[in-house]
């Protein structure tokens, strides 16, 4: 044993000289230390001290430890929520390997993941093959939009191309769902666009002799399989609660695309055959407490159309009418019936509803007209009609006799 303890004694200072350059790495709970002169076969030693960042010396070796060698005192352990990352790679051994956690933490930390498109304002992939839709806002006369979409347009892009041609502000949920045995109401009536009734169960009217009952009035059949919407489309793909497994099938809106709905060879369309193109619909509800609905459907003798050239832009045909103000009370002074509303020219250009999509462009239902119109033109608005405020207010500053009708027909806070 003490030929041993000599080869180690003459080994010490060799090692002493090389962490005296790193005498301020170390790492907490790093195993046996070789420092101080100590054998790791040596049993008598006084555990090693623990080094501090300002350490600089390194303590003188022993060749043979003292027959009776006095307890060393315990060393104050540095707290560890006192540690911190810099402070660990300072104080690491050289002769120790890194602790694995902190590796893997910081590689997570330098791989960031690339943000997806958004789904909503991303145009899709271009096409030459368009299908032609009707838009027809329920409940609202002669309110409606005819529209040339492409085949690859998702029910993402559908739900954003829905708030723009209408004016809505798209700040609250919304759904839809694809429905098979479509019937449309009379063409030439007050209800066109608009479906009467669809899925295979007949209507309350039909129990009862054949009268007609009101419109939206429906036997609720939601537990039959026969009489479920073929799909149910959100930004979730969840199914609704309280419906069966049987109900539809739930996708979201960014996964399904227009060309799986209506296909030129019917038999591959989304009923599979089971209705012809003509009989399926798609019911959009945005405001799911408000409830506007738009009824899509289409015309089987003008469904289909091919471009030219390659393109991934709707292109709006006929727009008439506009809803209601959005977000306002049940009636404000001014504002004209729905149908009677004018639409922007701009909803014609192409290339708008792409200047929507990247926020250069806006739309909103007003008093009189569906407007479509740059930031820029809206805050040059917004100063005319607080000058116009104004000035109102410096003739009559009253507000007993401050009459409101005499406001512009857009200004104040419904536009």
């Amino acid at each position: 044993m003490p030929p041993k303890r000599k080869r180690n004694a003459q080994k010490a200072p060799a090692r002493s000289k090389r962490t005296d350059k790193n005498a301020t790495t170390n790492i907490v709970d790093a195993g046996p230390s070789v420092e101080n002169g100590s054998s790791v076969d040596s049993v008598d030693a006084a555990p090693p001290q623990k080094k501090t960042r300002n350490t600089r010396t390194t303590p003188t070796p022993t060749s043979i430890p003292a027959p009776a060698p006095e307890p060393a005192p315990t060393p104050t352990p540095t707290p560890r929520a006192e540690t911190t990352t810099e402070s660990c790679a300072d104080t690491m051994d050289i002769s120790d390997d890194p602790i694995p956690q902190v590796v893997k933490s910081s590689e997570k930390m330098r791989r960031s993941k690339p943000s997806r498109p958004d789904p909503y304002t991303t145009l899709p992939a271009e096409t030459t093959s368009y299908i032609q839709l009707r838009f027809q806002l329920m409940n609202f006369k002669n309110v409606y939009r005819i529209v040339q979409l492409p085949a690859t347009f998702t029910f993402a892009n559908l739900h954003t191309l829905i708030q723009y041609m209408f004016g809505w502000s798209n700040s609250h949920l919304h759904r839809a769902e694809v429905v098979s045995y479509v019937v449309m109401h009379d063409p030439n009536g007050d209800l066109a666009g608009t479906m009467k009734r669809w899925g295979r169960k007949p209507m309350l009217g039909e129990f009862l002799g054949g009268e007609e009952e009101d419109f939206g009035d429906r036997i609720s059949w939601k537990y039959e399989r026969d009489d479920n919407p073929i799909y149910h489309v959100d930004q979730y793909g969840v199914r609704p609660e309280g419906f069966g497994e049987y109900y539809a099938k739930a996708i979201k809106d960014s996964h399904l695309k227009l060309g799986e709905i209506w296909t030129k060879d019917f038999r591959n369309n989304a009923s599979l055959g089971e209705s012809p193109n003509d009989e399926i619909g798609i019911i959009y509800e945005y405001d799911l407490g408000d409830s506007w609905t738009v009824h899509i459907s289409c015309d089987a003798k003008e469904l289909f159309f091919e471009s030219r050239t390659p393109i991934n832009c709707p292109i709006v045909k006929q727009a008439k009418g506009a809803p209601p103000i959005e977000h306002a009370p049940d009636w404000i002074p001014g504002e004209e019936d729905a149908n009677d509303k004018t639409v922007s020219d701009r909803i014609f250009v192409r290339e708008n509803f792409q200047l929507y999509c990247e926020g250069k462009l806006m739309s909103c239902a007003r008093r009189t007209e569906l407007a479509i119109y740059t930031p820029e033109e809206e805050a040059e608005r917004q100063q005319r009609l607080q000058r116009q405020r104004e000035q109102r207010m410096e003739v009559d500053s009253d507000e007993e006799n401050y009459d409101d009708d005499d406001d512009d027909d857009d200004s104040g806070e419904w536009y």
